[in-house]
């Protein structure tokens, strides 16, 4: 191989290691904005035309950052000290843009009582003002329950609450 394809094999090798890099980045900044209501946060990582999807318990989608934040806001109203760790990654770039499937796994409250769930998150991000962005979220629900139920059933792995899910 020639010196000029060896770099910018390198070069390509490169880009897309800073790709992956600031979509971790991106998910992080999520995560937080998410746990401790930074909403500026949360504003800055978001496209305009933002979409997000919530299943099977919501079923409902938020289209831009502003129906994105209501949902936020809903869902802290709704939801007290969450906190939440997202795993097992698989980021895939293409140019400007990328993917990302994760799990995910949130501690959190409500009306007093302590729930855990877990689910998935599908990404779409676009590289826009130098950092990457949310452009698309899907967010499935496979269990939340309360600590008192357990999570050892093999239906019904999501709980009802006793108020209207965020959004409603």
């Amino acid at each position: 191989m020639e010196l000029q394809e060896r770099i910018a094999a390198l070069e390509s090798r490169l880009s897309d290691l800073e790709a992956r890099g600031g979509i971790r980045n991106t998910i992080g900044h999520y995560a937080r904005g998410v746990d401790e209501a930074r909403y500026d946060e949360l504003m800055s990582i978001m496209t305009d035309n933002i979409v997000i999807q919530i299943s099977p318990w919501w079923d409902k989608t938020f289209e831009g950052k502003e129906d994105a934040l209501s949902f936020f806001r809903d869902y802290h109203s709704s939801f007290q000290h969450p906190r939440r760790w997202i795993a097992n990654e698989h980021i895939t770039v293409d140019g400007e843009t990328g993917k990302c499937s994760a799990d995910w796994f949130v501690v959190q409250s409500h009306s007093g009582q302590s729930y855990i769930g877990w689910g998935t998150y599908d990404w779409e991000f676009r590289f826009e003002e130098g950092i990457w962005k949310i452009t698309k979220m899907v967010i499935t629900l496979l269990t939340m329950t309360t600590l008192n139920q357990g999570w050892g059933m093999e239906q019904d792995r999501v709980m009802p609450l006793p108020s209207q899910p965020p959004g409603q």
